[in-house]
């Protein structure tokens, strides 16, 4: 496993005259800078070192800023946007039917990918909810004003009833949507997962079938069942 000392020096080098705290555990990198903690799998600072850095060069207010008023909102393709969300975001690209992303001079800045409308008690019979499924913009790219630019240009198109989306606690607190409108509905649980020591990977444990689990317990000894901080639902309503 990589060193605390050595994390420390990736991370000092990436952001100079910041003061980091670092602390490892079995499966996870706790990151504090400016009395704000980050959390993140230590399979993805393995293998989406570069991403991570991004995420804390955008918490530190360091990234290279574009504003929206110079972009672009336009429909893309579902290729265009698994390269680019592969490329950019931790989570990497998620299944979507409606994918919309901000251009300036010709260069994707920025994505937001949607699901299909379904049908909620909540809302009037003609109206349908949607989620937001990804946001990303590019690594050490801040578009000022880019989220809310890529929602106004799908509600023009769609006409939802209202936005759902879910934040990971692990590394952010929704602010940046509360801002926006969104409002709080809910909290989820914290997931479960098994976490292979290793090779650093982890398997959702309510996803993996018993018969995979018990095999991968019988023939591993380093698997560690560890658990998320959990999501806040978050709900905009036109």
């Amino acid at each position: 496993m990589e060193a605390i000392a050595d994390i420390l020096f990736t991370l000092n080098n990436a952001f100079p005259n910041n003061i980091f705290e670092v602390n490892v555990s079995t499966c996870k990198i706790n990151i504090t800078v400016n009395n704000k903690t980050f959390s993140f799998w230590l399979n993805d600072w393995f293998n989406k070192k570069e991403i991570v850095l991004s995420i804390i060069c955008s918490k530190l207010g360091k990234n290279k800023r574009v504003f929206a008023r110079n972009c672009e909102a336009k429909k893309v393709t579902k290729q265009e946007a698994e390269i680019f969300l592969n490329q950019n975001h931790l989570l990497g690209f998620k299944t979507a039917y409606f994918k919309y992303a901000l251009f300036c001079n010709q260069e994707m800045m920025a994505i937001a990918t949607f699901s299909k409308g379904r049908k909620m008690n909540r809302l009037e019979a003609n109206k349908r909810s949607f989620e937001l499924i990804n946001f990303c913009c590019k690594k050490g790219v801040s578009v000022t004003g880019g989220l809310s630019k890529l929602l106004k240009a799908f509600i023009t198109d769609l006409q939802p009833g209202d936005l759902m989306t879910y934040i990971d606690k692990d590394w952010s607190d929704g602010s940046a949507y509360l801002k926006l409108g969104f409002k709080i509905h809910s909290e989820t649980e914290p997931q479960s997962y098994v976490f292979d020591q290793t090779n650093f990977e982890k398997y959702q444990l309510e996803k993996l079938p018993e018969n995979i689990f018990n095999e991968l317990r019988n023939y591993k000894q380093n698997l560690e069942i560890v658990k998320n901080s959990g999501n806040l639902k978050l709900v905009y309503t036109l």
